[in-house]
């Protein structure tokens, strides 16, 4: 049978895709245990999930929930900080921590033989932090060092910068790592206080993914943290943010800097939106994947930056919506203008179905790879036990996206985007880039680094 070369094969349709099994189990304690076999590698990842994060700090303690998520592993039960990375490397094993605004995290991947030993680890880590002096005064000057250096990174003064004019000195509008004021202020009894009143069985969930017998699973997280002692939740934080009556530019100045960074963006929406998977589509049609509309215009046809990007940040509460790019000084207003530009025309509905098919076929396509291993197993599942999915959610997830429309698209975009209300940030060399944007015809406020107002247009 004679092939035809003049065209390319048409895809094969998907294969059909079905999440692992989830076994879940509540202990007497409160802790939910949520396991799923994955027996294709001699693999095992434990996940810890701590539903308290950055939100539950003030402008006086920004960044403790994530210095307390970066000392538990500065010692934990019986071993100290050296002790403690020996044996995880005796065990093969990788173990991390880390805090974002939701939660707090505690990761340990090893091979499925040594799951025994490394669940022992994993439950002195979680509940049996030992939380040392001299590991406080190590994280401190490590993470002072970190926010020196963000400093000089016009990026992040621009997100800071951004976040802070959108929230306030409230959750969302400090920064996860805090600054340098609150950081140094930290003690000892505030880790401890954090820990104590956050790290909770019952304000807590625990994964298990991998090469293991769901029934044995759950008897290795019973035995390390059956007897880890519950009390009062903590209440939730709420997150609110500024109304913002009409757009306006705020210009934080970098002398030196032979470009600018740009953020664009208002209030986005909480992950439990009903509009997901509308918005997921949309977004990546609009600046959430390479060839997307914002960096095919500002990248390819207009050569302004080497990329621009967009992006919801889906939070248990409303996260920020926001464009970026960094472009050069000379096209400072023209990149922001078709920012803006491109904002109102996503909300016509001009949208071919190529480019509606192509984007859905995308996000498809890669979905598969970001469920093969026990790992990202592991992370799926805490995504849905942070944020309350449904258990056919990522079965269904394919379904979902494909049945996004044209009309969901403009709908959501016109619903959720609002190109004369947003805040427009950038970290640039004022003297070159204030007079272009002056013909905005929008009022222009200059910032310091620390965003004090220092001059308004």
């Amino acid at each position: 049978m004679p092939i035809d070369r003049t065209s390319a094969p048409s895809p094969a349709p998907p294969r059909p895709y079905h999440f692992p099994h989830v076994t879940r189990k509540t202990l007497p304690n409160g802790l939910r245990v949520l396991v799923a076999e994955n027996h294709n590698a001699p693999l095992l990842s434990l996940r810890a999930l701590v539903r308290s994060g950055a939100d539950h700090d003030t402008l006086e303690t920004a960044g403790l929930a994530s210095i307390v998520a970066d000392m538990l592993d500065e010692g934990a039960g019986s071993r100290d900080a050296i002790r403690l990375a020996e044996d995880v490397g005796l065990l093969g094993g990788a173990l991390g921590t880390g805090a974002d605004w939701d939660a707090s995290y505690i990761t340990l991947d090893v091979l499925s033989r040594n799951g025994v030993d490394a669940a022992a680890i994993f439950g002195d880590v979680t509940a049996r932090a030992t939380l040392p002096a001299d590991g406080l005064e190590r994280v401190r000057a490590e993470r002072l060092n970190e926010i020196l250096q963000q400093r000089n990174e016009p990026a992040a003064i621009a997100g800071k910068r951004f976040a802070n004019l959108l929230y306030g000195t409230g959750a969302y509008g400090n920064s996860i790592i805090g600054n340098a004021d609150s950081v140094s202020r930290l003690t000892l009894d505030h880790v401890q206080r954090f820990y104590r009143e956050h790290y909770l069985p019952n304000n807590s969930a625990i994964v298990v993914s991998g090469d293991i017998d769901s029934n044995d699973a759950l008897t290795l997280v019973e035995r390390a943290l059956g007897d880890w002692a519950r009390a009062e939740e903590p209440p939730r934080p709420n997150v609110a943010s500024r109304a913002i009556d009409r757009s306006r530019i705020y210009v934080i100045d970098r002398p030196q800097a032979v470009q600018s960074e740009i953020r664009v963006g208002h209030i986005g929406v909480a992950r439990s939106s009903e509009d997901y998977f509308p918005l997921s589509v949309m977004n990546a049609i609009f600046g959430g994947v390479f060839n997307s509309r914002i960096n095919l215009n500002l990248r390819e046809r207009h050569g302004y930056t080497y990329g621009a990007r967009s992006q919801f940040a889906f939070r248990r509460q409303a996260g920020p919506f926001v464009i970026a790019a960094p472009v050069r000084n000379e096209v400072t207003r023209e990149s922001v203008e078709e920012m803006l530009i491109e904002l109102r025309r996503i909300r016509t509905g001009d949208i071919e179905d190529p480019e509606l098919d192509d984007t859905k076929s995308y996000l498809m396509g890669v979905f598969p790879a970001t469920v093969q291993t026990a790992s990202d197993i592991a992370s799926r599942l805490v995504d849905m036990e942070l944020y309350g999915l449904p258990e056919d959610y990522f079965d269904r997830y394919r379904e979902n996206i494909a049945a996004v429309s044209k009309d969901d698209i403009a709908r959501v975009a016109n619903k959720y985007l609002d190109p004369d209300r947003v805040l427009i940030v950038i970290v640039g060399n004022a003297q070159e880039i204030r007079e272009p944007l002056g013909a905005l015809g929008l009022p222009l406020h200059e910032l310091d680094i620390e965003g004090n107002q220092l001059a308004v247009g």
